[in-house]
């Protein structure tokens, strides 16, 4: 089990929660990810995963300026 940590503003946190209709903000988010990702496998999962660790170790990682803007660059 791998353990992620995300920073989210009060205001993206209430939009998750009314996007999943969950009340506790991590159910939320976990709701809103598996949404997300609903279409890909886990083998799919598993193999981007090792790709983003790959390009994060070599200082290539996708940063971002806020919770908002990484949950649109995951969503399109």
């Amino acid at each position: 089990m791998t353990s992620v940590t995300v920073r989210l503003s009060e205001r993206e946190i209430k939009a998750l929660k009314a996007r999943t209709g969950k009340r506790n903000a991590e159910a939320a988010l976990k709701a809103w990810a598996a949404r997300a990702n609903a279409e890909l496998t886990v083998a799919e999962l598993r193999a981007a995963l090792k790709s983003s660790l790959k390009e994060e170790a070599a200082g290539r990682g996708k940063h971002f300026r806020s919770g908002r803007e990484a949950i649109r660059w995951l969503e399109s």
